[in-house]
């Protein structure tokens, strides 16, 4: 059902924007990394939002030699650093961009941060009113209070997980990390292998806290879910969704009104938080930049080899550890 639903949208949007291969003065080709449902979303509300009723933003989310050129990239940060290193994208300039700190912007100006998805811990309600809740407010809470059942995904299951391993090792330190982690590892009850896995025990009680990201949880918070999140107070790693200019963008004039709509507009804000994204944005409503200090971003660890590198020195250590 999920496939299905996702080819019908790829369809619905090739259909409303036109994903054909051909660009005018008027289009522009978006790149997207995220979920389609939630990309779709995005661009009708900005083509509703939009003065121009000419102005079209056409959407793919594949790259292919033979298929159309995008001018646009949507997508995690190291999607960003990736195409960077291989030569894809352009400088451009952005005035609301100047105010992100470097690591949440390029320094030469290849990409921007927009939002951002926070590590956090979900807390079964009923192990929390025998523990008190604040016993659970830092990392540092969950290796000193007793015996608590911990699941957290695992961490070289996919680039979401090494991205937290590495936000860790930037932030605490890598050998200070593993430490931490092999501390935790004996309440670990379960490693799971998909991000909802977490949710699940942790809901149900057959764990008493789970590690996991803002986005997996934020849809299932009602009155009556019993669990709640918690954001360590000192930071958590998180994931950075950045945008960028291809090489081939030849409309930077639109492109920018496109993305300085993405990075500022009350109007994405909402419709982010309508569809129970999860996501928090770098600026609010009122364009105050965010407390980027305690969002831990992966600076260290950002291609293959440091990735396999710190992954493997996990698995080693802690995970596998005897």
């Amino acid at each position: 059902m999920k496939k299905l639903l996702i080819s019908l949208l790829l369809i619905l949007t090739a259909a409303v924007f036109g994903c054909g291969s051909e660009k005018s003065q008027n289009s522009l080709i978006l790149y997207s990394e995220l979920d389609p449902k939630f990309t779709f979303e995005m661009v009708r509300t900005f083509m509703k939002s939009s003065r121009d009723d000419k102005f079209l933003i056409k959407v793919i989310y594949e790259l292919k030699d033979d298929g159309p050129r995008p001018d646009i990239v949507l997508a995690e940060r190291r999607t960003l650093n990736g195409l960077v290193m291989d030569s894809k994208l352009k400088t451009t300039k952005l005035d609301v961009g100047n105010d992100l700190p470097v690591g949440f912007r390029d320094g030469e100006g290849y990409w921007y941060g927009i939002f951002y998805d926070p590590a956090v811990f979900l807390v079964n309600q009923n192990y929390a009113r025998t523990i008190g809740q604040k016993s659970i407010r830092k990392w540092s809470d969950l290796q000193n209070i007793p015996n608590p059942r911990i699941c957290i995904e695992n961490l070289s299951n996919n680039i979401s997980s090494q991205n937290f391993l590495g936000a860790l090792a930037d932030n605490m330190g890598e050998q200070t990390t593993l430490t931490y982690l092999w501390n935790l590892n004996r309440f670990v009850s379960d490693y799971t292998n998909f991000p909802f896995s977490t949710v699940r025990k942790t809901a149900v009680g057959d764990t008493d806290i789970s590690i996991t990201r803002q986005s997996i949880v934020f849809k299932y918070l009602e009155s009556k879910f019993p669990a709640y999140i918690v954001r360590p107070e000192e930071g958590t790693p998180v994931n950075l969704f950045c945008m960028g200019l291809f090489k081939d963008c030849a409309n930077e004039e639109k492109a920018h009104i496109f993305m300085e709509w993405m990075m500022t507009s009350p109007d994405m804000k909402t419709f982010s938080q309508q569809m129970l994204t999860g996501y928090e944005f770098l600026f609010d409503d009122g364009g105050k930049l965010t407390d980027t200090n305690k969002l831990w971003l992966n600076n260290s660890y950002m291609v293959w080899k440091e990735q396999e590198y710190l992954t493997n020195r996990w698995l080693d250590m802690v995970r596998f550890s005897k």
